[in-house]
């Protein structure tokens, strides 16, 4: 076919594609460091099982999952066909013999077809159905065109080749036998000429190379660099939820000698991301996964972790010069928050994970947005108005109420403090929402009875247990979170406490995950997981009372921490008919709206969390909507009032439910 314009061609290619990269990559490199690299063979499970194998896009929708896989295994499969192609072009008799070209030559044959069947699935998709999730996208269509052009000619050539040479050329004869598609279309076309086949052959050839290489020399122009740091990007990622907001050294905060140069707290500027920020960024793959359970983008606020990768990367490039250049110029990098991502955007999320969960490399969003918040609270001061009252009161009074703090654990009957919290079997942390608000108030009181009808003896911390301050912190105030932290731990470690139980999933969430880094190392429990041990005992016994129970995960519960079934185990046992679910469930369950401090801002763009919650719920025609956190409670009340259904439709913790489907034949105390 030409070894001259073979090799000219893939030189020019690879040239390009080269340059192109290194351009992107060198980005990447100039970011701040952090090692991830650390349990390389955990590291590599993970690329195989979701990236080569691509359990993760399969498993949380299957159709346009088993596309992309098809379309993946065929863009890997197909490399081998492609180095062929290159030996071709330099001995135009080539051909695969042995038991390995000839199994290769019948796969790859069916290889193309698939990949066809999945790229006009594709197109049906992008052009007929246009799923919210996947916006108009010229570059996506050019790719797919691109793709289709390269399995037909790919097949083509093989028919015009086979056509004019197997006759003449045995190992040429062999692979026609072998090549289910490409013989039969071959025996379509044996009747041309033999200039005719020649001419043929060599227009699909050098349409299908100059595809590839046009292919090669795009990909790290756009979003389909994804082909190329992909699985890169699956070795480096973090590997676990981010269940925990990055730690801050404040000690240059407090010292009033240190430079003003040492005083960064979070992320300010592109300069202070991380390099894998970075690589996510021109990693995206623009799916828009991340939208179909995102709380904000579902009700019409400008977030998506597409849409910030998407703005990042725009960024990165407009700052291209400035961040290689390095010293002053990257020093003065503009500010992250206001043209990159507006406040707006930031102040929208709620924490909830679902982005992080939902995509299908493991691209991260929250940590750069818990940096981007702590930069702005407590360098430049800047954040929404109803927080200010909210740090304050948890600066006088330890919770966001801001009610007296020694009205805590007043739970009507409910337990008093622990004078030797060490003699037993938990420490209740009852939490701010159960001490403070009344619908919490109630769920704290159930639980309570639980325990004494189980014979569980507990201990609470009353009027001085602390706040976790889990709020503060996801809202960007490190300081007053690590403070309240320190006299958490203070407290509870001078008590001698060493297993926690909490009805609270966010201070579940925080005791468990962020305390040990500040010397809180106990035991924690989440009171549906306890419940369920205790029926599993038989240490408490009920009855099914309840009918059409619908289930609400919660964020903090589920998708950060992994806990699904121990609110369904225990629901099971006090309903008299199966167990309802949302359209949105388990990993997919959309966020009440509370999280990330959200709970204590109002929402001023689209529609309101907790309503479109609410109703998604409705098709299933519930009594109850059955919650396993206090502030889910509230806001999936308060959805219910606003579609004035609370008369019809109540919410009820998990615990409230199995008290009052309890069989009291214990005597309590």
């Amino acid at each position: 076919m030409g070894p001259l314009g073979i090799t000219a061609l893939l030189l020019a290619a690879f040239a390009a594609f080269a340059w192109f990269s290194a351009r992107k990559l060198a980005l990447v490199a100039a970011l701040q460091p952090e090692v991830r690299w650390d349990h390389p063979w955990r590291r590599l499970r993970t690329v195989v099982t979701n990236g080569l194998l691509q359990q993760r896009m399969i498993r949380r929708e299957w159709k346009p999952g088993v596309m992309h896989t098809v379309i993946f295994l065929g863009f890997v499969s197909l490399l081998v066909r492609k180095l062929q192609l290159v030996v071709i072009g330099f001995d135009a008799e080539f051909a695969l013999t042995g038991s390995l070209g000839d199994a290769f030559t019948v796969w790859k044959d069916f290889v193309e077809v698939g990949v066809l069947l999945a790229v006009s699935y594709a197109f049906y998709r992008r052009l007929l159905l246009k799923p919210a999730r996947l916006e108009p996208n010229r570059e996506g269509l050019l790719v797919l065109g691109l793709i289709t052009v390269i399995m037909v000619t790919d097949l083509a050539f093989d028919a015009f080749r086979f056509a004019q040479l197997a006759d003449s050329v045995p190992a040429i004869a062999h692979e026609r036998d072998h090549a289910p598609i490409g013989g039969w279309l071959a025996s379509l076309v044996a009747g041309w000429s033999s200039s005719a086949l020649a001419t043929a052959a060599a227009v699909s050839y050098w349409t299908q190379m100059i595809t590839v290489c046009v292919f090669l020399v795009l990909l790290p122009l756009g979003e389909h660099f994804h082909i190329v740091t992909a699985l890169p990007a699956l070795f480096f990622r973090r590997g676990r939820p981010a269940n925990a907001v990055p730690t801050v050294d404040l000690s240059p905060l407090m010292d009033d000698s240190a430079d003003a140069s040492e005083l960064k707290v979070g992320a300010r500027s592109v300069a202070d991301l991380l390099w894998k920020d970075a690589l996510d960024a021109f990693t995206c793959t623009e799916c828009g996964r991340c939208k179909d359970a995102c709380p904000a983008f579902q009700t019409g606020k400008p977030l998506s972790m597409k849409g910030v990768n998407d703005s990042l990367k725009r960024h990165l490039l407009e700052q291209r010069e400035a961040i290689l250049a390095g010293g002053e110029a990257k020093a003065n990098l503009p500010a992250l928050v206001g043209d990159v991502i507006s406040e707006d955007t930031l102040w929208s999320c709620t924490t909830c994970g679902y982005c992080e969960a939902a995509c299908p490399i493991e691209l991260e969003l929250l940590p750069k947005f818990y940096r981007l918040r702590q930069h702005r609270v407590m360098m430049d001061g800047e954040f929404p108005a109803e927080l200010k009252n909210v740090f304050d009161a948890y600066e006088v009074q330890s919770n966001p109420w801001g009610l007296p703090a020694d009205t805590r654990g007043r739970l009507g009957q409910g337990p008093r403090r622990a004078a030797h919290p060490q003699r037993y079997g938990h420490g209740y942390y009852v939490g701010s929402a159960e001490s403070f608000d009344q619908n919490g108030q109630r769920i704290a009181r159930a639980f309570v009875e639980i325990l004494r009808e189980a014979g569980v003896r507990f201990g609470i911390l009353g009027a001085q247990e602390p706040s976790t301050g889990e709020c503060v912190r996801r809202a960007g105030n490190e300081m007053l979170f690590q403070q309240l932290a320190t006299t958490l731990v203070e407290s509870f470690n001078g008590l001698g406490v060493k297993r926690i139980v909490t009805c609270d999933p966010h201070a579940f969430n925080s005791l468990r995950n962020e305390y040990p880094a500040f010397g809180g190392r106990w035991e924690i429990e989440h009171h549906t997981q306890l419940i369920d041990r205790l029926l599993a005992e038989k240490r408490i016994e009920v009855r099914p009372t309840h009918e059409r129970v619908l289930l609400h995960d919660p964020c903090y519960l589920g998708r950060h921490n992994g806990e699904f079934e121990a609110p369904r185990a225990v629901l099971g046992r006090v309903a008299k008919d199966e167990l309802l679910e949302f359209p949105l469930h388990r990993e997919k369950s959309m966020c009440c709206g509370a999280g990330g401090a959200r709970m204590w801002m109002e929402e001023h763009i689209g529609t309101r969390i907790n309503v479109t919650r609410v109703e998604q719920g409705l098709q299933q025609r519930p009594n109850v909507i059955a919650t396993a956190c206090p502030y889910c409670s509230v806001m999936l009340g308060d959805g219910l009032k606003a579609k004035n259904l609370n008369e019809t439709i109540v919410t009820r913790d998990v615990a409230e439910l199995v008290a009052s489907a309890m069989v009291r034949n214990r005597a309590s105390g």
